[in-house]
C-alpha cells in the first residue's frame, strides 16, 4: 500500500512538471514570445525599412541616335538655320515615351517645325526595348560668333531636353550619329557631326516654390562644324579691298605735277571702300564688336587717308625747280612704298591670326 502511494506521488509529480514546462512553453510562444520576437525582429525590420527609404530609383535610360539629312539654309543675319534630321529612341519603361515629351532648346520657329513619327505607337524590339523614330524639319537658332568673318568657324547645333522628367527620372545616352553623304552646304565646308549628352542645370526654379533651386535635365547636343573655303573668302571679300588700295597706291607713279589727278584717285578709292563695306554689311547682323572684315576695311581707310596726307606734304614741297621735283619724287617712291608695305603686313597678320585660331 505504501509503495502504491509512493508510485502515485511520483506520477503526480511527473505530470506537474510536464504541466509546468508546457505552461512555460505556451507563455514563450504566446504574448511573451511575441514580445520577444518583436524585440528581436523590430530592429531588423526597422533597418530594412530605413534602407528601402534610402534607395533612390535609377532614372530611365533612353538611348538616342541621330541622322542628319540636310541643312537647307544658314541665315547669318538672323542667327538661325533650317535643318532636316531624324532622331530615334530606345528605352525599357513602358510608362514613358521620350519621343513625345522631348523639346528643342534652341528652337527658332516652333510653329513652323514639322515632326513626323515613323510609328503610331512605339515598336517593341526582340530584346524587349521600345523603339520610336521621328523625322524633324525645323528652324533652329544659335548666336553665331562673327569675329573672324569671313574666315569664321561656325557650329550648326541642335539641343534636346525632356520637357517633363529631370535627371532623377530620365537620362539620355548617346547611341550613334551619321550624316547624309550627299549633304552639301553652298559656301561652306563641314566636318563629321558630333553628338554628346550632358546634364544642364537651369539657373531658375521657374517660380515653383516647392523647388529650392533650378532642376537639372539631361541634354543632348548635336553639332555640325562648318567653315568657309579660304580661297572663296579671299576672292569675294579680301581681294576687292586689296585691289582698291593698290589702285590708290598708283598715285605715287604719277608725276607730282598732276596734283588734281592724284587727289581724285585717292578720294575715289575711299568712296569705293565705303561702297564695298555697305554692300557686304547688308548680309551681316548688327553686332557689338568688329569683325575681321571690318578690321580690314579700317586698315584700308587708314591707308587711303595716309596716302592723302602724304600727297598734301608732297604738294607743299613744290615742283617748280628740278631740286624740288627730285625731292618730291623721292618722297613719293619711299613714302608710297613704306605705306603700302605696312598696310599689306598689317592686313596679312590679321588674316593669319584668324586662320590659325
Amino acid at each position: 500500500m505504501t509503495s502504491m502511494i509512493k508510485r502515485m506521488a511520483c506520477w503526480l509529480a511527473f505530470f506537474a512538471c510536464v504541466m509546468l514546462v508546457g505552461g512555460c512553453l505556451v507563455g514563450l510562444t504566446g504574448h511573451g514570445g511575441m514580445a520577444l520576437a518583436e524585440t528581436v525582429l523590430m530592429p531588423a525590420d526597422a533597418s530594412k525599412a530605413s534602407t528601402s527609404d534610402k534607395i533612390i530609383s535609377e532614372p530611365d535610360v533612353v538611348m538616342v541616335g541621330a541622322y542628319l539629312n540636310d541643312v537647307q539654309a544658314i541665315d547669318l543675319k538672323n542667327h538661325n538655320y533650317m535643318v532636316d534630321f531624324y532622331l530615334w529612341f530606345r528605352w525599357k519603361n513602358p510608362d514613358i515615351d521620350p519621343s513625345s515629351s522631348l523639346e528643342f532648346v534652341n528652337h527658332s520657329e516652333s510653329w513652323g517645325t514639322i515632326i513626323t513619327k515613323s510609328y503610331e505607337k512605339p515598336e517593341v524590339l526582340p530584346d524587349g526595348q521600345l523603339y520610336q523614330v521621328i523625322h524633324v524639319e525645323g528652324r533652329m537658332s544659335r548666336k553665331l560668333d562673327l569675329r573672324d568673318y569671313p574666315f569664321d568657324k561656325q557650329s550648326i547645333s541642335i539641343e534636346i531636353e525632356d520637357a517633363v522628367r529631370d535627371t532623377f527620372g530620365q537620362k539620355y545616352v548617346v547611341d550613334s550619329i551619321s550624316v547624309n553623304p550627299a549633304l552639301k552646304l553652298p559656301g561652306f565646308q563641314y566636318k563629321p557631326p558630333t553628338m554628346q549628352s550632358d546634364d544642364y542645370t537651369h539657373p531658375t526654379n521657374f517660380g515653383d516654390t516647392r523647388v529650392a533651386q533650378g532642376s537639372t535635365y539631361s541634354r543632348v547636343s548635336i553639332e555640325l562644324r562648318v567653315t568657309r573655303p579660304i580661297i572663296n573668302a579671299i576672292v569675294k571679300n579680301v581681294l576687292p579691298i586689296l585691289l582698291t588700295t593698290i589702285c590708290c597706291s598708283f598715285v605715287f607713279l604719277l608725276s607730282p605735277k598732276l596734283v588734281d589727278s592724284r587727289f581724285q584717285i585717292a578720294i575715289f578709292s575711299i568712296f569705293s571702300i565705303v561702297a564695298l563695306q555697305i554692300t557686304v554689311g547688308e548680309d551681316l547682323p548688327t553686332v557689338e564688336y568688329l569683325t575681321l572684315l571690318d578690321t580690314l576695311y579700317l586698315y584700308a581707310y587708314v591707308y587711303c587717308i595716309a596716302v592723302i596726307a602724304l600727297l598734301i606734304y608732297i604738294t607743299k614741297l613744290g615742283h617748280e625747280t628740278a631740286m624740288d621735283m627730285a625731292a618730291s619724287v623721292k618722297v613719293d617712291r619711299w613714302g608710297g612704298g613704306l605705306l603700302l608695305g605696312f598696310y599689306l603686313m598689317a592686313s596679312g597678320l590679321v588674316i593669319a591670326f584668324a586662320l590659325v585660331r
